[in-house]
């Protein structure tokens, strides 16, 4: 193998300058902060993380027992009108776009919701859920910001809602308030 410094084939330069720390050194990583899903900053949070009780809404209790039941919320309830655009919180790419059993209607089992998640450089993972005219596909690049899909008729609260969700890298839910920034908002 033959190295020629100084010499130039097409489009290709080769360079002779020395290499120095600031070209060879670690590089600095500057961690993305999550940004808010909904593009308004106004929008309520209905249903925060952590344990709430459920209620159905024809009894007001699970099964008739007269005691509402007990679930672990892994995310955040965001009151939406239908067809307000939802984005994505952070850049990272997409591992999943479509239907999935584990985000069902309350009313109807059936009724499956369409859903985004995406996978940060970090290894954390958001999860967009009550979503309508997705956007993004699987193994898609996104950009902190972008267009992901718009809310969708939901019936988990009294109100349309997005649900949103961040996991740490071992895929534990954590709070997604926690990690969120008002700062940069596009």
């Amino acid at each position: 193998m033959i190295f020629v410094l100084g010499v130039s084939w097409g489009d290709v330069f080769i360079s002779s300058a020395p290499l120095t720390p600031s070209t060879t050194g670690p590089a600095l990583h500057v961690e993305e902060p999550f940004l808010r899903p909904l593009t308004t900053n106004e929008a309520d949070i209905v249903s925060p993380f952590g344990k709430r009780e459920v209620v159905t809404p024809s009894t007001g209790t699970i099964s008739g027992t007269g005691q509402p039941k007990v679930e672990m919320h892994e995310g955040v309830d965001y009151a939406a009108n239908p067809g307000t655009p939802v984005r994505a919180a952070r850049s990272g790419r997409v591992i999943f776009a479509g239907f999935s059993k584990m985000y069902v209607s309350r009313t109807n089992k059936n009724d499956q919701h369409r859903f985004v998640i995406i996978l940060h450089a970090d290894g954390k993972s958001s999860r967009y859920v009550h979503l309508n005219g997705l956007r993004v596909r699987p193994g898609q690049d996104v950009k902190a910001g972008q267009a992901l899909g718009v809310v969708a008729e939901s019936d988990e609260w009294v109100a349309p809602v997005l649900h949103f969700e961040v996991r740490n890298i071992q895929g534990q839910p954590i709070d997604p308030e926690k990690v969120m920034t008002e700062v940069g908002n596009p």
